[in-house]
């Protein structure tokens, strides 16, 4: 038995090529803004933005040109605030961790006594 036809079939008009899903990126690139790198997670989000936009005029390369470029920002940025997570724990361990950081507390507060 075979499904009726629907002018939705073809995209919402005839002869129109149905629209495909392209993802955005944009949640993934928000949060790599505020959790990991702002100036480059700033980049993901414009890129991100301009995928839905593409896609509505028509612009299907360029929506997954954009969509692409999004993802890559989105990885770019999730590594520079882990390296920078991993540089920070390896510091304050290898600095003598919570001993040092209580120590120069202690120096910072009978300093200002």
């Amino acid at each position: 038995m075979s499904k009726p036809f629907h002018q939705a079939d073809l995209g919402g008009a005839y002869g129109a090529a149905p629209v495909q899903n392209v993802p955005n990126y944009l949640v993934q690139s928000i949060l790599v803004t505020v959790f990991c790198c702002l100036p480059f997670g700033i980049v993901a989000i414009v890129f991100a933005a301009q995928v839905n936009g593409k896609l509505q005029a028509g612009d299907y390369a360029g929506a997954v040109s954009a969509s692409k470029n999004a993802k890559l920002w989105c990885w770019i940025t999730f590594g520079i605030g882990l390296a920078a997570v991993v540089t920070w724990l390896a510091m304050f361990l290898l600095g003598g961790g919570i001993a040092a950081f209580q120590q120069a507390m202690d120096q910072a507060a009978q300093q200002s006594q």
